[in-house]
């Protein structure tokens, strides 16, 4: 008896190269594609181009913004780092503060005081710490001097208030 298992096993991988074979050579889309030939383009797109803006910022007022008495029965305190700083012709100062008060109405003591020792700055940033307890935040205080001193600390609509100052203690 003759076993027909070993002819049909190499016949059929014969015709399933030969299928695969005119898969491969079959022409596609509308004719050949020659690599002499360079293809057809479409022209380049205008290319974009950026204007300069024309935008001048309006020219904030010499004005000076609240007073600048230095109040009585100001708490402690002792200014441990400043970081200077010039932009636009505005003058500014950061600085870490040193004090024991937490509550607001004593911090906003500081922050006049602060205001009058530097009345000749455009803008004040303070931080307020308690170094006795780790450098334990107790607040923040924004001053400006002039109106180009509240621009200068992000208030690009003027002052937010008439007294030059904006104290926030922690919570």
């Amino acid at each position: 008896m003759v076993k027909p298992l070993p002819i049909l096993l190499p016949a059929s991988l014969a015709a399933l190269f030969a299928a695969c074979a005119a898969v491969f050579f079959w022409p596609f889309g509308e004719g050949p594609v020659s690599a002499v030939e360079p293809p057809e383009l479409r022209p380049a797109p205008e290319p974009y181009v950026a204007l300069r803006s024309t935008y001048l910022p309006p020219r904030v007022p010499d004005v000076r913004v609240g007073g600048f008495d230095r109040p009585d029965g100001v708490p402690a305190y002792e200014i441990l780092q400043t970081d200077k700083s010039e932009r636009d012709g505005v003058h500014g100062v950061t600085m870490v503060v040193d004090t024991r008060v937490t509550a607001e109405r004593d911090l906003t003591l500081v922050a006049r005081d602060i205001k009058a020792r530097y009345a000749d700055l455009d803008a004040v940033s303070v931080e307020f710490i308690d170094s006795e307890h780790f450098l334990d935040y107790r607040g923040g205080a924004v001053i400006f001097n002039t109106a180009a001193g509240a621009y200068y600390e992000g208030f690009v609509y003027g002052p937010p208030n008439n007294k030059g100052y904006l104290v926030k203690a922690a919570d």
